[in-house]
């Protein structure tokens, strides 16, 4: 079939045709858990990882909302690796909004010239959703540096990451909580080569399979004092700083979307069912469903301000919508698409994945209609 493989704007990435050819090569392999080394070596070397990295570090300075549209080409062509390049994206923009210069040398040309690659771990198991409550823990040193102990779990990108952002307790007051995290936590920078990082496994997921979604464990491990990038009443806003900026898990969504919509299309050419108004009537409603999704992920960077809102919105809205086209070209093409290694089926996972992605979509509902509450 012959699928767009850009977004609409590709903003100095003409090696991208190039991985999302090499994605949808292996998207169907999630026999590991994760993309394989030759892709993310494609990742490293085509730029897209350090595409909103500012000129002066290397980068290429493109919009967020020419981010967003990376994200779903990426995702189009396999979300996990969406999701993947999704998280390292947000991590780059709290290294951007919250690093100071000598953190921002380091780190983001770190990126841009050696293709190092951020994930973050913020959960554990048993705490809630918006990480008020975690025992991973930082203590301080006499030289000022920490100490990091605990364990994460839904880390995305685990040993496929080289620089993870760790929340942890840094045993400072009580703190109160923010929409996100505690005030007596803090962001660290931790480098995956340094002793004391392991990773411990990836999770068997029903969707976002090949997103290496998985544990790691800090023992001892020895963070420098130039490793922190937030303390205490930072902390909590730089956890939701992407948001602020209309970085959204909604463009992952629209991949996925997109995708399911010309599958449906493709098996009405391949079975004749084109003819059919019925049949024509259900890719109407698939394809206006498509573009309210493409509609509300554009929005999200389309006015200056805090865009927290317009990103989770995008975030709950495209998630379950691309559900709903997934379960209905499903449908449209019969009990094939519910086969394991269907594409379609794969995608209705993805979709369903992306809904209980942090934010899961009910924290989304709240915290939007908690901001409208105090205007």
């Amino acid at each position: 079939m012959d699928r767009p493989t850009t977004p609409s704007i590709t903003p100095g990435l003409p090696e991208l045709s190039e991985v999302l050819a090499a994605l949808r090569a292996e998207a169907g392999d999630d026999s590991g858990g994760r993309p394989s080394d030759a892709l993310l070596e494609a990742l490293r070397t085509a730029g897209v990882l350090r595409l909103p990295i500012p000129v002066e570090y290397g980068g290429m300075g493109a919009s967020w909302g020419d981010t967003n549209g990376v994200i779903a080409a990426l995702a189009r062509a396999d979300a996990s690796v969406g999701i993947i390049v999704f998280l390292h994206y947000a991590a780059v923009s709290r290294i951007i909004a919250y690093g100071s210069d000598e953190q921002r040398r380091r780190f983001l040309t770190a990126v841009a010239r050696d293709g190092r690659i951020f994930a973050s771990s913020w959960s554990e198991p048993g705490t809630d959703a918006a990480k008020q409550n975690i025992s991973t823990t930082a203590t301080s040193r006499a030289d000022g540096g920490w100490e990091l102990d605990g364990a994460k779990t839904f880390t995305t990108g685990a040993g496929v990451a080289d620089l993870y952002l760790v929340l942890a307790r840094t045993g400072e007051e009580e703190g109160a909580q923010g929409s996100y995290g505690r005030t007596n936590q803090g962001i660290f920078v931790v480098d995956s080569a340094r002793p004391g990082f392991a990773v411990e496994g990836i999770l068997d997921l029903s969707g976002m399979r090949r997103s290496a979604t998985g544990l790691i464990r800090l023992s001892g491990y020895q963070a420098e004092a130039g490793d922190v990038l937030t303390r205490s009443r930072v902390t909590p806003d730089a956890i939701g700083h992407p948001h602020t900026l209309g970085l959204t898990l909604g463009a992952v969504a629209l991949g996925v979307a997109e995708e399911a919509h010309d599958i449906a299309v493709e098996v009405g050419r391949r079975r004749m069912l084109l003819d059919s108004p019925l049949y024509r009537h259900h890719i109407f409603e698939l394809g206006s469903q498509l573009a309210a999704v493409r509609g509300v992920v554009e929005s999200t960077t389309g006015e200056r301000g805090d865009r927290t809102s317009p990103a989770l919105t995008a975030k709950v809205f495209g998630s379950e919508t691309a559900e709903t086209i997934c379960r209905t070209a499903q449908g449209m093409a019969g009990s094939a698409a519910f086969s394991r290694n269907h594409p379609l089926n794969r995608l209705a996972q993805d979709a369903r994945a992306i809904t209980l992605m942090g934010p899961p979509n009910y924290l989304c509902r709240e915290l939007v209609t908690a901001r409208m509450a105090q205007r």
